[in-house]
């Protein structure tokens, strides 16, 4: 059955070199969900695993490669002042880093080794694998923002991509029910042949006697990471994903089936990303109809003070399920630091930073130590410089100005953006254990810098018809 599977993504890889852009996008948000799946034996790749997401973002590259005209975009779109030449001076200086430090301070820098939870002791800084690994995937992720820059300059309508994310949300739903339902009904036949990957999976955790559901994913704090990110870009793009009144309730019904699975997830990080994420629409609803429209109250803002009674008072007459739901909060958020893996984390953080000063400022490489926070991996990792250099090209990413005075739409799909950015954004801060930012971070930076370029602030003019087509 493994190797049905296996076969199955294959023949939808295929049809990403020769389907259409946005065949290739649905299967890439289809792909997500599955970072539990090897989709090529780890017996022939020396235990490396290869999931899905990184092959299908490396076929859409290929794609673009294989074109004169995108091949010569793609190398001008890494020396852009839009902020991209900040992203290839930070790759180039992080393959310095994974190439020298580990050789230069090897065995005078203590670190933790990037490898399973299970194994971690401390180790002196020598050169591995993982430093090979680690730098691809960063790699792959960092030419994938060049690549859905190139998408989006090429005149395809919003519709082409952004409607993909509904097939990405959907896939994440269903396999974290099937996973959920496995708790009632013994569903390993069908779940273990996409559990492929060597490293440790942790599927059976639970927490006050309940499993926690990862739907495909190695563990509940990834899967929940997942449900964050489809959550906030189907919320905050709902004016562009949508294309009727039918559309925009199928859209809702899915953001409110995500969230129920974030916080099925138990995973701490993903509870407070959930709280980010409902700050945020309440700060986006206070711009779009109070600051914008100059309306009090509107149809939204009744939508959700209902959702919010009922819930409310549903949850007045279970007392009993109230109980519990403050038990687990308090567990997993508000007495996470007194737990063993709190503790674990901190302890990653605290050697991996004394490691960047041990190494002045200079980093161990990437995989060179494992931490609990995606800052602390970035400049231990890749030094100050570095860090500093990603960070100069995600400011510029993210408040670079860059609507169009006659588009409305193109003004609410750049905020949409950057508040969609935010909690994912957030969740990476508190788990991330690697530089990599990952290809979903990728994808939606790609887009919005995609779109500063074809329509700078200065710009004047109607907006081109072929970009807002289909996308109301």
């Amino acid at each position: 059955m493994e190797m049905v599977v296996i076969g199955l993504f294959w023949v939808l890889a295929l049809r990403v070199l020769i389907g259409k852009p946005r065949t290739g996008l649905s299967i890439f948000f289809a792909s997500i969900p599955f970072g539990a799946l090897a989709v090529i034996p780890t017996n022939l790749t020396g235990g490396l695993t290869l999931t899905p997401t990184p092959i299908i973002a490396l076929l859409i590259g290929a794609r673009l490669l294989l074109n004169p005209q995108d091949r010569q975009a793609l190398a001008g779109i890494a020396l852009s002042k839009n902020g991209t030449v900040y992203l290839a001076a930070f790759w180039l200086v992080a393959c310095a880093a994974t190439l020298l430090m580990p050789r230069i301070f090897e065995g005078q820098v203590t670190i933790f080794p990037v490898r399973s939870a299970e194994m971690i002791v401390e180790e002196l800084l020598h050169p591995t694998t993982q430093n090979f690994s680690q730098l691809t995937y960063l790699s792959i992720s960092v030419f994938a923002v060049f690549c859905f820059i190139r998408l989006t300059h090429k005149h395809y309508q919003l519709a082409d991509l952004l409607g993909p994310i509904r097939v990405g949300a959907l896939v994440t739903v269903a396999t974290g029910a099937i996973d959920y339902a496995s708790n009632f009904v013994n569903l390993s036949a069908a779940l273990d042949p996409f559990r492929t990957a060597s490293y440790a999976l942790l599927t059976t955790n639970e927490v006050f006697g309940n499993k926690r559901t990862v739907g495909l994913m190695p563990e509940a704090s990834s899967y929940g990471s997942v449900c964050v990110f489809f959550l906030s870009l189907l919320y905050f793009l709902r004016l562009a994903v949508h294309k009727d009144r039918l559309g925009y309730a199928k859209n809702m019904a899915l953001v409110f089936a995500l969230l129920l699975m974030a916080l099925l997830s138990t995973s701490s990080a993903a509870i407070v990303c959930v709280g980010v994420f409902l700050v945020l629409v309440v700060v986006d609803w206070l711009w779009s109809d109070v600051h914008l429209h100059k309306a009090p109250l509107t149809r939204s803002a009744l939508l959700w003070a209902c959702v919010l009674s009922v819930a409310v008072l549903y949850l007045s007459f279970q007392p009993r399920l109230l109980d519990e739901l403050t038990e687990i909060f308090n567990h997993m958020v508000v007495y996470k630091k007194e737990s063993q893996s709190y503790e674990e984390r901190t302890l990653w953080t605290t050697v991996s930073l004394q490691a960047l000063q041990d190494t002045y400022g200079l980093g161990v490489g990437v995989g060179g130590t494992r931490t609990s926070s995606f800052l602390a991996a970035l400049f231990s990792n890749t030094g100050v410089l570095g860090g500093l250099l990603f960070m100069a090209f995600l400011l510029k990413a993210l408040l670079g100005r860059s609507h169009h005075d006659r588009s409305t739409m193109l003004r609410s799909v750049q905020r949409g953006l950057f508040f969609a950015f935010l909690p994912p954004f957030a969740n990476l801060l508190m788990v991330g254990t690697s530089t990599d930012f990952g290809l979903a971070l990728a994808y939606l930076l790609g887009i919005k810098l995609g779109l500063m370029a074809r329509h700078p602030a200065r710009a004047s003019g109607p907006v081109p018809a072929p970009l807002l087509q289909g996308a109301r």
